[in-house]
């Protein structure tokens, strides 16, 4: 009976430390469905996208929206680059986009183009980045969106990532 206990508690011990180092993809709950996230060190973070843009001199305030635009299965991370005084109407916002892979972001851009076609509205300035889809909601006009108050920090971040 003694020696029983004592393999046990042994086993109790060994086995654990056996699975402990085992690497691999995890599941992580995201909106209460599994999803497998792939690591990737290529891949960028929504942490480094946002320090490039903070380094550009873009202030970001976080933005909760229910309705933002869901891109290939990947929700936005919504920010304002308006001062919180700044009436509604006039703020402007920037959209970031964190894929699994350089190719689920290219879906994503497909999924965005299918999806705006179905309305009549203001088409953001988009920019591409290894796994990052970023969309500039700016308030000037389809000709002059290269002159968007922070398009060139956006291109210049982009850059320095």
């Amino acid at each position: 009976m003694k020696k029983m206990m004592i393999t046990l508690i042994v086993i109790c011990f060994i086995l654990p430390g056996c699975f402990s180092n085992q690497t691999g993809n995890e599941p992580v709950n995201v909106n209460n469905k599994e999803k497998l996230v792939i690591e990737n060190e290529n891949n960028l973070t929504l942490d480094k996208v946002t320090a490039a843009l903070k380094t550009e001199g873009i202030e970001m305030f976080i933005k909760e929206l229910n309705n933002d635009w869901i891109l290939n299965n990947v929700h936005a991370n919504r920010f304002s680059v308006s001062r919180p005084t700044v009436k509604e109407v006039y703020k402007e916002y920037i959209s970031v986009y964190i894929f699994n892979s350089e190719t689920a972001r290219r879906e994503g851009l497909n999924d965005f183009n299918h999806q705006k076609e179905k309305y009549d509205m203001q088409i953001p300035n988009i920019y591409e980045y290894k796994n990052v889809l970023i969309l500039y909601w700016h308030n000037e006009t389809v000709d002059n969106s290269k002159n968007a108050k922070f398009n060139k920090q956006i291109e210049m971040a982009i850059q320095k990532i």
